[in-house]
């Protein structure tokens, strides 16, 4: 596991709690910094396993810090901590967005999930095989790179196979969000899924559109899931 490299950005405050001691002893790899762009611009061409922004204990949403490091380090998990009541930004780039409080136990769990060499970040269920870390999707045979957003509204589907689930459901678990009265945003990421995952995805076989409601993930009768593997 000490090959699993992880940079922590967490305020330069003595007093703030940090999260490093935890992750140290689980066995990653921690380089800890305060800002951003000089994490970064000394990453040079070896980037991290992992990035974990702790927005909160410099008492900011750190939407800003999280689209800088998606935008430089592209297809590297990020894991941003917020502080309570933050309105999450959909747009922020984050592939995991946590509020605090927030327990180191918890935070390690889900930086397991995301790391090379944890089975526990792949999902498999019928055709469908899912790489959550490298957000890779491998379906009958042909492979797709996906977005952050995208990974988390397949990730919802293969939680839920078989099961209508509505707009409004799908936009609070991916967008954390509860409004709906613009849903064009969710239907313009299934277009783009469904390229992903179907033979034609103008006549999609395994995400259906169940009108006026939502929609279902169906798989193919002779076809088993298995999850986390």
């Amino acid at each position: 596991m000490a090959s699993n490299r992880i940079v922590l950005i967490e305020s330069e405050r003595a007093n703030a709690p940090s999260f490093a001691p935890a992750l140290e002893k689980k066995g990653y790899a921690v380089a800890t910094h305060h800002q951003i762009e000089s994490a970064l611009g000394r990453m040079g061409d070896a980037p991290p396993d992992l990035l974990i922004l702790d927005a909160a204990s410099m008492k900011t949403s750190g939407a800003r810090m999280s689209r800088t490091a998606r935008g430089a380090l592209n297809g590297v998990p990020i894991v941003l901590v917020v502080p309570p009541g933050t309105r999450l930004d959909p747009h922020s780039g984050a592939t995991v967005t946590l509020v605090q409080p927030l327990t180191p136990r918890k935070l390690l769990n889900r930086v397991a999930r995301l790391l090379p060499g944890d089975e526990s970040f792949n999902l498999e269920l019928g055709p469908i095989k899912l790489n959550l870390a490298q957000r890779k999707v491998r379906c009958r045979g042909r492979d797709a790179r996906l977005t952050p957003k995208q990974v988390r509204l397949l990730e919802v589907f293969m939680h839920n196979p078989g099961k209508l689930l509505t707009r409004a459901t799908l936009i609070r678990q991916v967008w954390h969000t509860d409004y709906t009265g613009d849903t064009r945003t969710l239907d313009v990421h299934m277009s783009w899924l469904r390229r992903s995952v179907e033979e034609d995805p103008r006549q999609p076989a395994l995400l259906k559109t169940v009108r006026g409601m939502g929609y279902r993930l169906d798989l193919p009768a002779e076809s088993g899931g298995r999850e986390g593997r």
